[in-house]
């Protein structure tokens, strides 16, 4: 069975929250209330990134400036890239926060062509972000990032699923292997909910244990 890896890019990928750092920074008005709204299931994920960065009104260039100086990819991985792009697994970024800055630091590793971006197209209008999400091919999925799970395991393909947060829960729920950031909001979870996965702080873990089923 042909094996597909799908990240987390804010907070899993990189070692902080870039989307709450500039949130915290730019954003004129309470966008917090927002998160609390997605945990208890009265908006979608992609209702929250619309409401949250139409309050942000810098430009891509202040927004990028500010995450070079705090950002950093979290430990080894390149070594996932390398172990995927070696076998022919595609890895694949599902994301929730804004492409440009995903792209921008894949970019700067050189691994742009190693590395599919899935995430909504942020596009200013009016001085404020709005983004254009991807449209759901399951009416039951909770977002975009579940959907995309759902959407290789009905191809007949193993998924894995790589996160850390609130956004990440459906998806982690239905893929048929999990990688979770230790102590996250996301591990937590997992715990409480009984949903089996591995817990990690270094993408060496990661490229373990998918060796296990792909050696």
């Amino acid at each position: 069975m042909q094996l597909v890896v799908l990240s987390d890019f804010d907070g899993t990928i990189v070692d902080i929250e870039m989307s709450d750092f500039i949130l915290s920074k730019f954003a004129e008005g309470d966008w917090k209330l927002y998160d609390e709204q997605l945990q208890k299931g009265e908006i979608t994920l992609e209702e929250c990134v619309q409401r949250q960065f139409a309050m942000v009104k810098v430009s891509e260039a202040v927004i990028i400036k500010e995450l070079d100086k705090v950002a950093s990819f979290r430990p080894n991985f390149r070594k996932l890239v390398e172990y995927c792009g070696a076998r022919g697994i595609p890895l694949i970024v599902v994301s929730g926060g804004l492409d440009f800055v995903i792209h921008h630091f894949l970019e700067l590793k050189g691994w742009s062509e190693s590395v599919k971006v899935y995430a909504g197209k942020a596009k200013y209008t009016n001085g404020s972000i709005k983004f254009d999400f991807p449209k759901l091919l399951d009416k039951h999925s909770s977002n975009f990032k579940d959907d995309l799970v759902r959407h290789y395991r009905k191809k007949g393909k193993a998924v894995a699923y790589i996160g850390d947060g609130i956004s990440d829960y459906q998806a982690v729920k239905n893929a048929d292997l999990s990688f979770v950031v230790k102590g996250s909001k996301l591990s937590l979870y997992c715990k409480r909910e009984g949903i089996p996965h591995r817990d990690f702080g270094d993408f060496q873990k990661v490229v373990e244990g998918l060796k296990e089923i792909r050696p």
